[in-house]
């Protein structure tokens, strides 16, 4: 009886082995262990070798470390090795191969560096099927990861795996493995019953589309789960990797943002003796403060300097409070009335030529400055009249549009702080920083126009530029800021604006960087994470796509790759549409900047820029972001819509009516629905993060091609 059971042990070992070797040999992907050789004496095949173990013993060693309590890999890691997990399960459908057994054990770890292409690959496959119309018959799993419709005499197809999927997530997430109890029997019962592994909230996790996946992967009906090939595409798009998460706050009056105030989201309701005021910590996502009384008018405009809050109100008051010890905002240190109601405040750090400043713009085209001694304004202020520098150094009569009293709205340092540049309607005033008087007036617009922001970036080979948008034509415009010509334009209304290119024009008269110049500012900026030689382009069936820049743009064309309904794929469409050429006639600019945008849509209005490392992001009232980036080539410049981010449940959530950079490496977006806000927070994504996102799955799709030719 012995010889008999050990003989059938033998004949099922190698049965077991002719089938993974069978199946390894056919199996050719970059996520997928490749069959070296095998052996008969001893029975034994050789693979690849993983350098690293495999991803569970990387987590264990990662949990010794405290630093965080969610995503012990990091979160651009996590996401790699999450796509790529989900590469190897749609090559293996493909194939009609269920897994069977997917879980971090069978998971090997190539490389731990984000910019390195494969980083995990998948092994094991000595349970695995093949899986046809019929699907497949078996019991073979490990539970805590395994399907509850994995049962004795019980057909089941591919989603057994995404179920496994989903608690590999959770690993990826919370560190930890998917134990529900301290038997196998005991976790395997209460998957059934369709209870799952406790993990933390949305606003602590931070990985917003990553943890609603992992929810959706491991729901117990198996035709609810996504495909493999759905998680892919899912995954392709930048808003999936870039959404810290969405955050639910009630009904308020007011939000501000600004990154002077660090990690706070400040809201105000009410009004008179019922106003109150709320503040939310972005970093986690929590309330800490909660409706706290501070009777008052409403906040016209409010700005945090080191350890006070300016504040000022529609009645044409300035409250400025103490923040330290984090005493309730009660009684104002300073307080004092403006001829105007407050529309914009700037702060100016100090120079060594003087004190810190705060520039009040004013709702009649005024402009106050506040000199400073402990963030607090000594006494008498000195006031900038736009109507009356128009009139007496630049000559403007009192009966031009452009005379109107419009409100300041936005401000900018400019050439290493020496100059101011505020908005005036639809032109621009520029006035030393320091002596206060004006130096220059620009036309940017014309009426009505007024702008709204202004942003500055060293994004013209390497010199200073300023960009500013306007509120009526929606348009998007490029200043050199040293000799102040225009240089670029951009219409911001485009419905599907990431596959939007624009010229850039070189400053005339002015001597830029030569070729090699050039190239060495781009390795330097390179080093400090720019997007480096590519161009993102997208189409409705094709996706995104990068080419080099030797690939020109109308030459370009794709393959259409199956189509997939979702609510994260963005709704965007084919065609490319070019500026008119900057370098044309002065007649041709004005008419591309009065172009006539009545027709546009409020949702597709631009209403302010944020400059993030390399970039340019442009939020719109319908809530999308677009990311702009610069491209050289052969010392010409490019301006490129890089990606479009758009957060889930976008027609619930309302207007965007705020946004901005906070604490440097989060953008937050606060939304609003009739009075109910929420805020979505993004991750400040520069050019280094965009192009290990955009390579970590379009490179590996090259290679896949490659492997695939190969054969």
């Amino acid at each position: 009886m012995i010889k008999h059971l050990q003989s059938a042990n033998a004949c099922r070992s190698f049965s077991e082995f002719r089938q993974e070797a069978s199946m390894l040999h056919s199996l050719h992907h970059p996520c997928i262990v490749s069959l070296v050789g095998i052996s008969i004496h001893p029975l034994c095949f050789a693979l690849q070798l993983a350098p690293l173990g495999s991803l569970n013993t990387v987590l264990e060693e990662k949990r010794k470390d405290k630093s965080s309590a969610y995503m012990p890999l990091g979160h651009m890691l996590t996401f790699k090795v999450a796509y790529q997990i989900a590469m190897g399960l749609a090559y293996l459908h493909r194939k009609n191969i269920i897994f069977c057994d997917l879980k971090s054990d069978n998971i090997l770890v190539w490389s731990l560096e984000v910019q390195d292409l494969v980083n995990v690959k998948l092994s094991d496959y000595g349970i695995s099927r093949h899986s046809f119309r019929e699907g497949a018959l078996g019991v073979e799993g490990t539970p805590g990861y395994q399907a509850p419709e994995v049962r004795p005499g019980i057909v089941y197809d591919e989603k057994v795996d995404m179920f496994s999927y989903g608690m590999v997530i959770y690993e990826l997430l919370s560190g930890r493995r998917p134990a529900l109890g301290d038997h196998q029997l005991q976790t395997a019962k209460k998957l059934s019953k369709g209870i799952r592994p406790v993990l933390g909230g949305l606003e602590q996790i931070q990985f917003h589309s990553l943890h609603t996946l992992m929810t959706s992967c491991w729901d117990t009906k198996p035709e609810k789960r996504p495909g493999a090939m759905q998680c892919v595409r899912l995954m392709q798009e930048p808003s999936f990797a870039c959404l810290r998460y969405l955050l639910s706050c009630d009904s308020h009056s007011q939000l501000f943002l600004s990154q002077l105030q660090g990690s706070s989201a400040v809201f105000w309701h009410g009004n008179n003796e019922d106003r109150t005021y709320s503040v939310v910590n972005v970093e986690n996502g929590q309330m800490e403060v909660k409706r706290m009384s501070c009777p008052g008018s409403r906040i016209s405009c409010q700005m945090k300097i080191q350890n006070t809050l300016w504040m000022s109100t529609e009645e044409q008051e300035m409250f400025i409070y103490s923040l330290k010890d984090m005493c309730p905002l009660s009684q104002p240190q300073k307080q004092f009335s403006c001829p105007a109601v407050i529309t914009c405040l700037f702060y100016v750090p100090a120079r060594a030529q003087g004190l810190a400043k705060v520039f009040a713009g004013m709702s009649d085209g005024l402009v106050a400055v506040f000199n400073l001694v402990d963030d607090l304004p000594l006494e008498g202020e000195t006031y900038l009249c736009s109507h009356s520098l128009n009139k007496t150094v630049f000559g403007l009569k009192d009966s031009d549009l452009r005379q109107r009293p419009f409100p300041v709205r936005s401000m900018a340092l400019v050439s290493s702080g020496s100059q101011l540049w505020f908005s005036n309607g639809p032109g621009l005033l520029v006035v030393d920083s320091l002596s206060l008087q004006a130096i220059r007036r620009l036309e940017p617009y014309k009426p009505p126009s007024s702008i709204v922001s202004i942003a500055t970036s060293f994004c013209l080979w390497g010199e200073e530029a300023v960009w500013t948008l306007d509120d009526h034509t929606n348009t998007l415009l490029l200043f050199h800021a040293a000799s102040y010509q225009l240089c670029a334009t951009y219409y911001c209304g485009h419905i599907d604006p990431i596959r939007d290119v624009f010229p850039v024009q070189h400053p005339a008269g002015i001597a830029m960087a030569a070729a090699d110049g050039v190239t060495t500012k781009n390795q330097e900026t390179d080093a400090e994470g720019t997007h480096k030689g590519v161009t993102v382009i997208h189409s409705e069936g094709a996706g995104i796509q990068i080419i080099q820049h030797q690939d020109f743009l109308a030459d370009y064309c794709s393959l259409d790759p199956p189509e997939l309904d979702s609510d994260y794929l963005l709704n965007c469409g084919g065609h490319v549409l070019l500026p008119a050429n900057v370098g044309g006639s002065s007649s041709d600019q004005d008419q591309q900047r009065t172009t006539s945008t009545a027709e546009t849509p409020l949702l597709l209005q631009a209403f302010t820029l944020l400059p993030v490392h390399g970039t340019l992001w442009i939020p719109r009232r319908g809530g999308d972001v677009m990311i702009i980036n610069m491209q050289s080539h052969q010392n010409q410049l490019k301006g490129c819509v890089a990606a479009v981010l758009s957060p889930p449940g976008l027609s619930t959530l309302g207007t965007l009516e705020e946004a901005a950079l906070v604490a440097n490496n989060t953008i937050v977006c606060g939304f609003q629905k009739s009075s109910e806000w929420s805020l979505v927070v993004w991750r400040a994504w520069g050019c280094c993060e965009l192009e290990v996102f955009y390579h970590s799955w379009e490179k590996l799709g090259h290679l896949e091609a490659g492997m695939r030719r190969r054969r």
